[in-house]
């Protein structure tokens, strides 16, 4: 359902009830249409023409190159450069909006070409990656200054690039963390643009960096693999509250960050925990080796203060102090259940492993329970929707460890929908109690 289509059904109920005026209906409508910024096919088109025309200017130098003098094709493509950002900031003075932001990124694309011919001509293929980022600045530039949310995307996308070139590079360090202060510079441009699209390709971008920088780092120590699967949620997790603290304070594009860090640490949290019954096998069958078991000390410098990250932040989430600290209390216990994780390897005794994993199974599922219930606030349907999605994937884990064989699919669904609808009907019960004295405090 369109954005319109669901304002004019909410108008009417709004209408119906009385808390809006029916006279102001033909007003409102009028007044989304005419300033809301919606995709539509004539954006697209143009969008799609400043990417064609931006490929035939390539391809027409490219093709000459060597007949040109090389003083004419630059001068060619700044020409172009420059025809196509006075011709955007024409458009947007002439309230044609659509066609400033294709002429702006075709500006943004012949730089990129710019830097790859001139590249070309001094033989510096060494430094492609470099002409990567230097494109990523000048489009992230253009998009600031003109402003311009499809040139950010761009932007977006070439960092990205950029980084992704540089880990495949074996000259480059294990850690990018250059990446950090571009993808800072990206991350305050998408605020300022309030641009979802650039938001959620950063959140994706940060998880495949850290991602990186867990197995670089830590597999350099031949790390236990449960050690290094342990680390993402915790990381993940930690980082997911720290954006939640600039979403609070009104900071656009950190929602979208701390859902997707959030809901990359609840999947992680699921996951870590199936190896664990590899290890419970092995050591019933053939005991336990320390030195392929060892920890490296990369994990406890990561992951301690990654646990403490996440007591005080969690604790500092808006709400009353009770709520805050069952909320810190929860996700304080989780992640140090993924903590200490790789110490199971280190157990002689599997009936102690098995009770192990019990103990981190009921801490993920109290982890999960706590997101269902903030998600149960107005404005944190993400943190319920992951709760969801962590509860739903345990579930199926201790199906799969537990009664594989023992229990029919169709029983063990029964079981699953019984449970997840008595906790739906906990959780109304809940709110319901809630909202009364929520509006006493707010009264």
């Amino acid at each position: 359902m369109s954005y319109q289509s669901r304002i004019r059904k909410d108008l009417d109920r709004w209408i119906k009830a009385g808390w809006v005026e029916a006279r102001y209906k033909d007003d409102i409508l009028g007044d989304i249409a005419t300033s809301g910024h919606a995709w539509n096919a004539a954006g697209a088109l143009s969008i799609l023409g400043a990417v064609l025309l931006a490929m035939s200017a390539i391809s027409f130098v490219a093709a000459n190159w060597d007949a040109m003098p090389k003083l004419l094709a630059f001068i060619f493509l700044v020409a172009a450069i420059w025809a196509a950002l006075l011709g955007a900031g024409r458009a947007f003075d002439r309230d044609a909006p659509t066609l400033g932001h294709a002429l702006a990124l075709l500006g943004a694309l012949l730089f990129g070409a710019a830097i790859a011919l001139t590249a070309q001509t001094f033989n510096m293929s060494s430094f492609r990656n470099t002409a990567v980022l230097i494109w990523s600045f000048g489009a992230l530039a253009t998009a600031v200054i003109i402003p311009s949310r499809p040139v950010l995307i761009v932007a977006t996308v070439l960092g990205a690039l950029w980084v992704w070139l540089e880990i495949l590079n074996p000259a480059a360090p294990n850690i990018m963390w250059s990446y950090l202060v571009v993808w800072t510079l990206m991350m305050a441009a998408a605020a300022r643009l309030q641009s979802r699209v650039s938001a959620n390709l950063l959140g994706l971008a940060l998880l495949f960096w850290i991602s990186n920088a867990i197995w670089r780092e830590l597999g350099a120590f031949t790390a236990f693999d449960v050690e290094i699967i342990a680390l993402h949620p915790l990381l993940y997790g930690a980082l997911a509250l720290l954006a939640a603290q600039w979403r609070n304070r009104g900071v656009p594009g950190f929602g979208v960050i701390s859902a997707w860090l959030g809901l990359a640490a609840v999947i992680g949290g699921a996951i870590v925990q199936w190896p664990l019954g590899n290890i419970e096998n092995e050591v019933r069958l053939y005991g336990m080796d320390e030195d392929e078991l060892a920890i490296s000390p990369a994990y406890w410098l990561a992951g301690g203060p990654a646990v403490l990250a996440v007591a005080v932040l969690s604790f500092l989430q808006p709400g009353t102090p009770q709520r805050r600290m069952a909320m810190s209390a929860s996700l304080t216990a989780a992640a140090l259940a993924a903590l200490i994780l790789p110490l199971i390897g280190h157990i002689t005794s599997p009936e102690t492993i098995f009770a192990a994993r019990l103990l981190i199974g009921a801490a993920f599922y109290a982890l999960c329970v706590a997101l269902i219930l903030i998600g149960s606030r107005d404005g944190f349907r993400a943190t319920g929707t992951m709760g969801i999605i962590g509860f739903a994937m345990q579930t199926f884990y201790v199906y799969w460890e537990t009664f594989e064989g023992l229990l029919t699919a169709s029983v063990f669904f029964l079981g699953a929908g019984l449970l997840l609808f008595g906790l739906s009907f906990a959780l109304m019960r809940w709110r319901s109690t809630l909202l009364p004295s929520s509006k006493e405090d707010a009264s």
